[in-house]
């Protein structure tokens, strides 16, 4: 009876100690979040991104997009995807920890702010980095950088009617 008293014990902690520790749900996108994009700009560069005030249409693969940019702060700017069904959904470029962000969950980092473009950096795994880059006052592009993907040329309209 002695001896089964210190073993109980012993037993406990070791049950105790061998319990699972929790992990991160994605080990790599950890480390995406380690490994973020130097960034080359300051937070009221957002405002070189005046130009995509408005509505804009493009075609991607055969379907068309059809986006409103809204600026609503000093540092915010929605972008709503006026192609899904009977409504909208609204993504955001929003200032975080120092940095923009853009996408629901914060998928790509902003590396650049420039007078006619903006560079994207996945900071989640399966997310491809992209581009937008101003051509005209009436036109941009819209780069997505992965293999196959072609150019979407954006071009400004008056309305959004489907």
């Amino acid at each position: 009876m002695r001896l089964l008293l210190p073993f109980l014990i012993l037993l406990s902690l070791t049950t105790h100690s061998c319990r699972e520790i929790p992990q991160p749900n994605d080990a790599q996108s950890a480390s995406y979040d380690n490994n973020l994009p130097e960034i080359r700009y300051k937070q009221g560069d957002i405002k070189k991104l005046t130009w995509l005030a408005g509505a804009w249409k493009g075609v991607e693969e055969g379907r068309t997009l059809r986006q409103l940019f809204l600026f609503h702060d000093n540092n915010t700017l929605e972008i709503m995807d006026l192609t899904k069904g009977n409504g909208f959904e609204s993504t955001f470029l929003t200032w975080y920890e120092g940095r923009y962000y853009f996408g629901p969950n914060r998928e790509w980092a902003v590396r650049w702010i420039g007078e006619k473009d903006i560079r994207f950096d996945p900071v989640r795994p399966g997310v491809q980095p992209m581009t937008w880059t101003r051509q005209s006052d009436h036109q941009w592009l819209l780069v997505r950088h992965a293999p196959g993907q072609s150019p979407v040329l954006m071009e400004r309209t008056e309305t959004m009617q489907p």
